[in-house]
């Protein structure tokens, strides 16, 4: 007969660029008796197939990979609308945000211990998402940061897309390039700096803006 934890073990596939990354979380995930993995790849491309064949229960996903980003890993296989919880693992909070908009069940940073992503998958997130402690911490400081700075909606907008010129600004959110233009001397204004370069490392870094 099978034991409670042979029925309820869920079945893990892991996806990291890094060798190390992978082998520690797979000797530390073996600790989990409630815990299978069943594949470790450094792909974006070869994961994505992975999961469609194998169906896991859990993806580990890493976002910052030599062909595919992780973010768009996660957005391929949201569209599948497979039943699939995604945990994803970044150095950056930045992309952590974006690994969540995108889809991801959770997010933690690299430099947290594991234990934090075992009580994630230990827990039962009932259609919500998890967050690690230090990741909650980050984000906590963006949101205020956002309020601090006063930002309306439009120079938020302008904000994200900071990344492109003015005249690429004004295409996609159908706005003159002048309006661009001044929008963005507002966003200078209120972050109190004087060029792009250090408005898009604010964004990045204290409001968790991802521009990749």
């Amino acid at each position: 007969p099978q034991s409670y934890s042979e029925f309820t073990m869920k079945r893990v596939i892991i996806c990291d660029d890094h060798d190390l990354v992978t082998h520690l979380l797979q000797t530390w995930l073996t600790l989990e008796k409630s815990l299978e993995v069943i594949g470790t790849y450094n792909r974006g491309l070869d994961v994505v197939q992975a999961v469609q064949n194998l169906k896991p229960d859990i993806l580990i996903q890493d976002l910052q990979l030599p062909d595919i980003s992780g973010i768009e890993v996660i957005q391929r296989l949201r569209d599948t609308k497979m039943p699939l919880q995604i945990y994803a693992i970044t150095g950056r909070a930045d992309l952590a945000r974006a690994a969540l908009e995108a889809g991801a069940s959770g997010c933690m940073l690299k430099d947290e211990s594991p234990d934090e992503l075992l009580r994630a998958l230990r827990s039962d997130l009932q259609g919500g998402i998890w967050l690690s402690p230090m990741l909650a911490a980050h984000f906590f400081k963006a949101n205020k940061a956002f309020t601090d700075y006063k930002l309306t909606n439009t120079e938020i907008t302008i904000l994200t897309h900071l990344n492109k010129t003015n005249a690429e600004i004004a295409e996609l959110l159908m706005l003159s390039e002048g309006r661009v233009r001044n929008v963005a001397s507002s966003v200078y204004q209120k972050l109190g700096v004087e060029t792009r370069e250090e408005a898009i490392h604010i964004a990045r870094n204290m409001l968790l803006i991802n521009y990749e």
